[in-house]
């Protein structure tokens, strides 16, 4: 049989037209596979960010404590004319430290610095508890004074170790001033 120009273009269009639509098995296979480790590679990432803000935070948060509680006991200390060596723990962790002092109006009082059980730094004024000088979540691992006499004036020495371990991680930072009390000065 002899078919026309147009009819023999017809069948071959026909032939042509019917590649199959859709994917493959072997297809779907490898764009799932890749989709599998780009998301992977996402999820590590996020996780990884997620980490180092966390740290970020846990730190932010043991250096704002650290920097409120030595303000305040450097502020305290060299407002002192003395220290109370028989109310005060030296040289050893925990550690108290009862300043004496003198109030607004120039009457004699104390202050103190002391752990309480929790692990947090307290500041007492005229036997009043003032409260917690470092945020709820970082607490002390270690609080020493010491005592430095020297013929002309005293000074303390404050050893101190901060933590913040909220979950697994944990933020520590060991922090050392001296300062000396002003009113001891001969």
């Amino acid at each position: 049989q002899m078919y026309s120009n147009e009819e023999g273009y017809q069948q071959k269009k026909q032939k042509v037209k019917s590649p199959r639509g859709g994917f493959t098995l072997v297809e779907m296979i490898i764009y799932i596979a890749f989709f599998a480790i780009l998301s992977i590679i996402a999820v590590e990432g996020t996780i990884v960010v997620m980490k180092s803000f966390y740290s970020l935070r846990l730190n932010q948060s043991v250096n704002e404590s650290a920097t409120v509680a030595l303000e305040r006991m450097s502020r305290e200390i060299r407002n002192a004319y003395d220290y109370d060596a028989t109310q005060s723990t030296l040289g050893t962790s925990p550690g108290r430290l009862t300043l004496k002092t003198k109030d607004a109006s120039g009457a004699n009082t104390t202050v103190e610095f002391y752990v309480d059980g929790s692990n947090q730094l307290n500041i007492m004024v005229g036997g009043v508890d003032n409260g917690q000088l470092v945020t709820k979540t970082v607490t002390l691992t270690n609080l020493i004074f010491r005592p430095i006499t020297t013929t002309n004036s005293k000074a303390i020495k404050i050893e101190m170790t901060l933590k913040d371990s909220r979950s697994t991680s944990a933020q520590t930072s060991k922090l050392y001033d001296t300062i000396i009390l002003r009113g001891s000065i001969h």
